[in-house]
């Protein structure tokens, strides 16, 4: 019997059948009689030792003073830090590094992704101003023009006859969403009606500015024989640019290589006369019409003729500078 079921059968942890077995085999066995009998002395001993301790004196009022000396303190932040810091400063390095990267490379995405929308926003506003357009030259016959007392008016004040027309009643749809982000200059909510705005430019001019601050240009049309500028006529089936994201600085000088401000550079939307926008790269509408802001003698004045569209900024005159 080895010594595990020696120990079982001192503690009666033996099933009967087995109990019955080891009892017989003592019985039979002096020498294992023997030894079950040490075991359970050795068990019994183990078990009652005999003596009597009694704790020490004021053990009981010591312990609840221990632990309630330990729960009012609590545990401080710091016993929460490590004694060693689970990492290498290399490796943290790394993993700076791997985030600084991922960083880089999605930025220029983003940034892609906002132009994207921005672009799409333009669109829809364009689009909107299309509409606008088509209402009024329904009943006009031709896109928005000055009175003639008034050919010296900005030509940025198209938005001004579009909404005394009343087909022209949310102004938002006359700020580019990509050049906003630069511009935060806001359009008044209440655009006074064309010849009173007229007017503050002479008596206002900073409220002036702050009311005809959209970004986009427009084509006042081009000089007839006589010399005298006449606007556009309302011809849906012709591609004509009648509105467009407005004219760079330097067209003033001449310079052709360089696109509206409002993205960046890297292109214009131009609504058409049929209603459509398109996305320009660059200035070029025809070979009779090279530049979308210049007319054919480089100038950023109406155009020469019917094929000549310029898309002026919105502080030139409707009439040419020549009638300032």
């Amino acid at each position: 019997m080895n010594a595990e079921d020696l120990l079982d059968f001192t503690l009666g942890q033996l099933d009967a059948p087995r109990q019955r077995e080891v009892e017989e085999a003592c019985q039979s066995d002096p020498e294992l009689a023997a030894r079950a009998d040490r075991a359970r002395r050795a068990v019994h001993r183990l078990l009652d030792d005999g003596l009597a301790v009694d704790p020490p004196p004021g053990l009981a009022h010591r312990t609840i003073a221990f632990v309630s000396q330990r729960r009012v303190r609590g545990r401080s932040i710091l016993d929460y830090v490590p004694t060693q810091v689970p990492f290498r400063w290399a490796d943290f390095a790394v993993a700076a590094s791997i985030f600084i990267a991922g960083v880089l490379t999605l930025m220029p995405a983003v940034h892609r992704s906002r132009e994207r929308m921005n672009q799409a926003v333009c669109v829809s506003n364009l689009q909107q101003l299309g509409r606008s357009m088509a209402l009024y030259a329904s009943a006009h016959s031709s896109y928005p023009a000055p009175p003639s007392h008034c050919a010296d008016a900005d030509s940025g004040l198209f938005a001004a006859l579009l909404h005394d027309a009343g087909v022209l009643s949310d102004l938002s749809v006359l700020k580019c969403p990509s050049n906003s982000v630069r511009n935060r200059r806001h359009i008044d909510v209440e655009l006074q009606p064309f010849e009173q705005v007229v007017e503050l430019r002479k008596t206002d001019p900073a409220r002036y500015e702050r009311m005809v601050s959209w970004d986009y240009g427009y084509n006042v049309g081009y000089r007839r024989p006589s010399g005298r500028t006449g606007p556009l006529d309302a011809l849906p089936a012709s591609l004509i640019p009648v509105v467009a994201d407005q004219p760079p600085l330097n067209a003033h000088l001449g310079v052709i290589d360089h696109n509206s401000p409002n993205h960046g550079g890297a292109g214009q939307n131009v609504l058409f006369s049929d209603g459509a926008v398109r996305w320009l790269p660059n200035r070029h509408i025809s070979p009779e019409d090279p530049d979308l802001y210049l007319n054919n003698d480089q100038k950023p004045e109406p155009g020469l003729d019917e094929r000549d569209s310029v898309i002026l900024p919105k502080n030139a005159p409707f009439g040419g500078y020549e009638n300032r």
